[in-house]
């Protein structure tokens, strides 16, 4: 049949095949996209970030993470830390002796001695410890936040993974209803002697083999789904029926740039290593001059005959064991000084690639979706076409599996688009900040 005869036959009706082009699924499978485009359009306007949980919820969320209560008993440990700095490690000693002096051919006589004695800490090293303690405790807070950060970009990629599950088994539902619909007309023809019987198998197939791949992804959006339930106990679970359009970035690159490298756990927590490492090879250079002991002492001799009171101090003499300790904590402060610039180069680089994945997936979304509607007009004009007779099932099956791998290909952009938005906005810490 020719497509001038093919629409004839549409105007007259005559032909009972071409009155199946618009059958239920075809019609429900449009009218849900149709809805779906406006719900998109509508979430759009409030902002591509409504797909993520509540804030509030989030919180709750990383607040009951391990992870997180390890970085509060960690800031309890640095306290710790610093008041046994500033008590100092050295303790008051008490010595107490008894002796018995013997004169030959003469008396014998109790004698006793009592010391009281305490190394003392000497130019500036108690304000040095001192120092330490407060940037070891300094550190333990960089490493509080910087944990919390990760453990929101990993809560937040968990999240899109399933969303993309919950995405893919949208679409292959979708799928399964349009290749049931062409299972149908296949047979519908088969039965008139309008088709082959080679024909009623290849629906069948493809039939089955979206069912498959739906069954697959059912298989991933569980595991998925499941992961989150066990990881973040109280989030709620992600849903794709209301999934919002992705928003293209309207200020520039090096204001967001200057936003993520302005406040960076990350970066601060090298920082502020490098500091405390700097503060403990100042401090431990100083101990090159050791640090004297004082004592107080009394003794009581002769049976008390005569007393004695005096005070008395003793100097370590250092030796080489001081001097490599200095030596290696040096080295530590400039492998940390290395570190620092390390962490500061990826930091530069991940903020940069997140300023590209953001803007290049919005294109790539926006491409795809292009790619999908045209892919899906066509498999509907190919399902049309074989209805009518005008062209063979392989092809009109050909045009499905395009319009579903483009339909997936498409979808799996959009949440990949959405992602890269709310990810460059977690690094900016414009949501999800523990400050």
């Amino acid at each position: 049949m020719k497509p001038l005869s093919y629409l004839v036959a549409l105007s007259l009706g005559c032909v009972h095949l071409v009155a199946l082009a618009e059958t239920p699924p075809v019609q429900q499978a449009q009218q849900a996209q149709q809805a779906q485009q406006a719900q998109q359009a509508q979430q759009t306007e409030g902002g591509a970030l409504t797909i993520l949980p509540p804030e509030p919820v989030v919180r709750r969320v990383l607040e009951s993470l391990p992870q997180f209560r390890l970085g509060a008993f960690n800031m309890d440990l640095a306290s710790a830390e610093k008041d046994k700095l500033v008590a100092g490690s050295h303790e008051w000693t008490l010595r107490t002796g008894l002796n018995q002096r013997s004169i030959t051919g003469g008396e014998r006589y109790n004698e006793q001695d009592l010391a009281l004695e305490r190394p003392v800490r000497w130019f500036g090293k108690a304000d040095k410890d001192r120092a330490v303690g407060d940037k070891g405790v300094e550190v333990a807070q960089a490493m509080q936040a910087d944990g919390w950060h990760e453990a929101g970009r990993t809560l937040m990629k968990d999240w899109f993974d399933a969303l993309r599950e919950l995405s893919a088994v949208a679409r292959l539902r979708e799928q399964l209803a349009v290749t049931q619909q062409l299972r149908v007309v296949a047979d519908r023809r088969v039965k008139a002697g309008d088709g082959a019987g080679l024909d009623a198998l290849q629906a069948a197939t493809e039939h089955l083999r979206v069912a498959a791949l739906l069954r697959q992804a059912e298989q991933r959006r569980d595991q998925a789904l499941a992961f989150l339930d066990i990881t973040y106990a109280g989030l709620p679970r992600p849903s794709v029926a209301n999934l919002p359009l992705p928003q293209a970035e309207p200020e520039s690159p090096d204001s967001w740039l200057a936003k993520i490298l302005h406040d960076n756990h990350e970066l601060e927590l090298a920082q502020a290593e490098a500091d405390l490492y700097a503060l403990r090879a100042s401090r431990l250079a100083s101990d090159r001059m050791p640090d004297p002991t004082i004592a107080v002492r009394a003794a009581r001799e002769r049976a008390g005959q005569e007393r004695v009171i005096g005070i008395s101090l003793s100097i370590p003499i250092p030796g080489a064991g001081r001097a490599a300790d200095g030596t290696g904590a040096a080295l530590k402060a400039r492998m940390a000084l290395e570190r620092l610039a390390q962490v500061r180069i990826r930091v530069q680089s991940a903020a940069q690639r997140a300023l590209i994945d953001s803007s290049r997936t919005y294109q790539i979304w926006d491409t795809l979706r292009d790619v999908g509607k045209q892919s899906v007009e066509q498999a509907d004009l190919m399902l049309r076409a074989y209805q009518a007779g005008e062209t063979t099932l392989t092809e009109a099956l050909g045009a499905r599996r395009r319009a579903l791998e483009a339909s997936l290909a498409m979808q799996a952009a959009q949440v990949d688009a959405l992602a890269a938005y709310a990810r460059l906005r977690l690094d900016a810490h414009v949501i999800w900040s523990i400050d």
